[in-house]
């Protein structure tokens, strides 16, 4: 994919995170049951980053479990990790921080904390990044970021299975590109909640997965849908 093209795409969807982080933040709630799923990997004394954070809703959820955690957050959205501070001021069990980040840059994760995690989730951030390309190498720097053995945890939205995401689809010409000029798998999902808006997603197949897991140096352990066949989840090891 043209660079050109990479960094329109990523922009529109800063703009997105910025100009709904309100109402975004209103529909991710860290009592959602989804969650579940990921708190299982997360035990006492570890450290876990999570890449794509958005309002901090896993910080609060692993408070709620009282899971012992040193957690890093970081997002590309200013008004989000403002949202996610606000809102995991007080915690007791979980030692959280957070930062911004923007991941589509090289230098995201130089504000981080230099040491090694046991953990790296990315709820729903990997298919927002356009062109296979940027999501390898952001797999290659979670990688980095891992200790030995470490798992990356990921959801990815299978919005083509899915009645309710199909209906939010809207043509590539809505924001003056054209469909031959992305990949395939590429679409533009419109958001309707407080405004308009509209944000850049790929259908990452199970198979994508795997391909991207064994170019960067990742096994892969689990592959599922859930959600309704809403989301894949994959956890993967730092071989």
């Amino acid at each position: 994919m043209d660079q050109r093209l990479v960094t329109q795409l990523v922009a529109i969807n800063r703009e997105f995170y910025s100009k709904f982080a309100d109402a975004f933040s209103e529909t991710r709630s860290s009592a959602q049951t989804r969650l579940e799923r990921i708190v299982a990997y997360i035990g006492d004394d570890v450290k876990a980053l999570d890449v794509g954070c958005g309002n901090g809703r896993l910080a609060e959820r692993l408070e709620r479990e009282h899971r012992r955690v040193q957690y890093v957050g970081v997002d590309a959205a200013p008004e989000l990790i403002r949202i996610a501070r606000a809102h995991n001021a007080q915690t007791r069990f979980v030692a959280a921080e957070f930062f911004v980040g923007n991941l589509a840059q090289r230098d995201w994760h130089l504000a981080l904390p230099r040491d090694a995690f046991d953990v790296v989730v990315m709820l729903a951030v990997l298919h927002h990044l356009p062109s296979f390309e940027l999501r390898a190498t952001i797999l290659r720097e979670a990688r980095a970021l891992l200790k030995p053995g470490g798992k990356l945890i990921l959801t990815n939205w299978q919005f083509a299975h899915n009645e309710r995401q199909q209906k939010r689809l809207v043509p590539w010409e809505t924001i003056g590109l054209a469909a031959r000029d992305l990949e395939p798998g590429d679409a533009l999902l419109a958001w309707k909640r407080g405004g308009v808006g509209f944000r850049f997603c790929h259908l990452i197949t199970k198979d994508e997965m795997r391909q991207m897991a064994e170019q960067t140096g990742f096994s892969v352990l689990k592959q599922f849908f859930a959600d309704a066949d809403l989301n894949l989840y994959s956890v993967l090891e730092k071989s």
